[in-house]
């Protein structure tokens, strides 16, 4: 007996990072119009999935979309992801939309230190300076 592999893609998770595939799309009142050449295919969002298909921007993790849209709608976080982790899922499938990796964190560079100069011993005071440096093996 042989299996056939799973074509179906994975659920995206909170963490996961989703952009438009290569799709043309329009706005038609609230709602989108959504062209998918690749599979010949075209797609009608209604006026709240057109709110979360403007979001996918392809940088920003699913947690922070939801956070947005909960935020706008005075809805709870967790009903918004309820609502759109399918959704979401059902255009990955659909080719609508493509998951990317997420982008690194950003790391804060750590400020270079000022430097201040060693000022040099007046003339003539008779008093010679040395650096103090370990030789090498020491």
């Amino acid at each position: 007996m042989t299996t056939e592999p799973d074509i179906h893609p994975q659920p995206p998770s909170l963490s996961s990072v989703l952009s438009h595939a290569t799709a043309q799309w329009a706005l038609a009142g609230a709602e989108a119009v959504v062209h998918v050449p690749a599979f010949a295919a075209t797609h009608v969002l209604d006026a709240t999935a057109t709110v979360l298909w403007q979001c996918l921007d392809g940088e920003s993790p699913l947690q922070l979309v939801f956070a947005d849209i909960a935020a706008a709608f005075d809805v709870p976080l967790q009903r918004v992801a309820s609502d759109c982790l399918p959704v979401l899922g059902t255009w990955l499938q659909a080719g609508l939309a493509v998951q990317v990796p997420a982008a690194p964190p950003m790391v804060t560079p750590t400020p270079v230190p000022t430097l201040t100069p060693v000022p040099k011993p007046p003339s003539g005071s008779g008093r010679a300076w040395r650096r103090l440096v370990d030789p090498p093996n020491t």
